[in-house]
């Protein structure tokens, strides 16, 4: 075959392929952007009007000076995503198959927070997937590492006491938690120090129940943290900031 030929009939090919990469290419082209702007004092928007099964792609962009973190609340299904002062992350979501809301942390923990709600109505033209998340990046420390220590801490309103003040060692770390609360709903967060004195949220056990108690391994690096309930207003049936309330403590890791 001379050259011409062979070089059409390659154009031929790659014409008669594009259509089938296309269809395997990641699928997210279908994905309706929504962006949400973080800053120090709160985030917008405050709501976001979605079809039951539509697909979105999350556009976060912190504007603030400080470390947010965007999470899905009260059983909606969006992984913990940290976003550095200045930068802008994404991440995936499918809205639940049916009518309601569905809500959303964007908060600077320890500091100011906004509950954005996802109002859902009818249903997206092809929605395909109804399960709700997709997965992004939590930014967390959770290992499946065996510990080397066990911290028990007891929550109630608005205390968070551990049983000592500091870890034995750095590395794998298990916190037991445990709500003594007759009424409410508390979590725990291990909050890293950082040097400008932001926090990083490590991981956290969510919304235990009155009564319930939870656990979580942490690979920690020695440093200074916070053990803090981090629950705000509109979350898990709560009227107040728990944070703001007087629920963290200082804690160590050498």
């Amino acid at each position: 075959m001379n050259r011409p030929s062979l070089v059409f009939a390659l154009s031929l090919a790659v014409m008669a392929a594009a259509p089938l990469l296309a269809a395997c290419g990641g699928g997210d082209s279908d994905r309706r952007v929504v962006r949400i702007v973080q800053a120090d004092d709160a985030c917008t928007p405050a709501v976001i009007d979605a079809k039951a099964g539509e697909k979105l792609r999350f556009e976060v962009k912190n504007e603030g000076k400080k470390d947010h973190e965007v999470e899905g609340i009260d059983g909606t299904k969006l992984e913990e995503l940290l976003v550095p002062a200045g930068r802008t992350r994404k991440i995936n979501y499918t809205v639940p198959g049916e009518e309601g809301v569905s809500k959303i942390k964007c908060y600077i923990p320890g500091g100011s927070s906004t509950i954005i709600e996802v109002r859902i109505s009818g249903r997206a033209a092809s929605s395909g997937d109804d399960g709700e998340g997709d997965g992004g990046g939590a930014g967390t420390r959770i290992t499946d590492k065996a510990p080397l220590d066990t911290i028990r801490v007891r929550l109630s309103d608005y205390k968070i006491e551990p049983e000592r003040p500091a870890a034995n060692v750095s590395g794998p770390i298990k916190f037991m938690a445990e709500n003594v609360s007759p009424d409410h709903v508390h979590e725990l967060a291990v909050l890293r120090v950082l040097e400008d004195g932001a926090f990083e949220n490590t991981g956290e056990i969510e919304d235990l129940d009155p009564g319930a108690s939870g656990e979580i391994t942490l690979d920690l690096p020695p440093g200074k943290y916070v053990l803090a309930c981090v629950i705000v207003p509109g979350e898990a049936g709560s009227t107040v900031d728990h944070y703001a309330e007087g629920m963290h403590t200082e804690f160590a890791i050498p």
